[in-house]
């Protein structure tokens, strides 16, 4: 390989792991408006940014696709690259968030099955108490049935 040959491998790596960088800081961003989003039960909000969030990861698993490929071409392990050491500790600091951010989501889902069971009588102790306080057993109105 001539020296120019290296160093046009070296500038395109470089360029790609700049680009991924900027766009795993973009993903971090997203991240943190979806968790803003879901403090705030924002649903139109947390809708606009997963979408966003997931044309981030496509364009990471892109550019991350064309680093790997420079870097066997030039015979360098890019991984060891103290440029991507930055990405990385990002990329780690957005999957905490992520998984943060699904755990939220996960609680308020069950607290929704949870209250959507104790209005059809479906819940903990299979019955609900009416208006005259008689406990009635897997009360279920039309509507909810419908839904």
């Amino acid at each position: 390989m001539t020296p120019t040959h290296g160093s046009d491998f070296d500038a395109a790596l470089a360029a790609v792991m700049a680009d991924l960088a900027r766009e795993v800081d973009q993903l971090h961003a997203h991240l943190i408006d979806e968790r803003m989003a879901l403090d705030q039960a924002d649903a139109t909000t947390i809708e606009t940014v997963g979408r966003a969030k997931g044309a981030s990861v496509d364009r990471i698993e892109r550019l991350d696709v064309e680093r790997r490929q420079l870097s066997d071409a030039a015979g360098i392990d890019s991984l060891n690259d103290p440029r991507w050491s930055h990405t990385v500790d990002r990329l780690l600091e957005c999957r905490r968030i992520n998984d943060t951010n699904g755990r939220i989501v996960g609680q308020r889902i069950g607290q929704v099955r949870q209250a959507l069971a104790v209005i059809s009588g479906d819940g903990p102790n299979g019955s609900t108490y009416g208006p005259d306080g008689a406990a009635r057993i897997k009360l279920r109105s039309a509507t909810l049935a419908q839904v």
